[in-house]
């Protein structure tokens, strides 16, 4: 299953990519919404777009909505380190988790979107 990452931090989009891999997803990443939209537009197997909220450029509301033009079957995951953020009534419907979160929250959340990386049943990271 086929996920895309897109963070502006290069430490947290690392780390996210790591996790998931760990978990027997595929992966690609982007450091922005530009970059992330070329990519969704040039892989018609992705499943899932997760994106921090506050980037350069388009933020992840803007970017969410725009990827949703391209793949109305992408489902979304927000995550933003900003307590206090609140979701537009416009952007596209997915979870929110606030940084910082807990891997086995973050892989359970994706897990109960799209199912598990390789097809076995969720349990805690090692």
């Amino acid at each position: 299953k086929m996920l895309i990452v897109v963070e502006d931090e290069e430490g947290v989009r690392a780390l996210l990519e790591e996790l998931l891999r760990d978990r027997g997803y595929s992966v690609i990443t982007a450091e922005n919404g530009v970059q992330g939209l070329d990519l969704i537009e040039r892989e018609p197997s992705l499943r899932l777009l997760i994106t921090d909220i506050r980037m350069p450029g388009i933020d992840g509301w803007e970017f969410a909505r725009r990827a949703m033009q391209v793949r109305s079957d992408l489902k979304v995951v927000y995550i933003t380190g900003f307590a206090g953020e609140g979701r537009p009534d416009d952007a596209p419907p997915g979870p929110l988790l606030r940084k910082p979160w807990r891997a086995r929250e973050f892989l359970s959340c994706i897990e109960q979107l799209i199912g598990s990386g390789t097809g076995e049943a969720y349990g805690p990271p090692t």
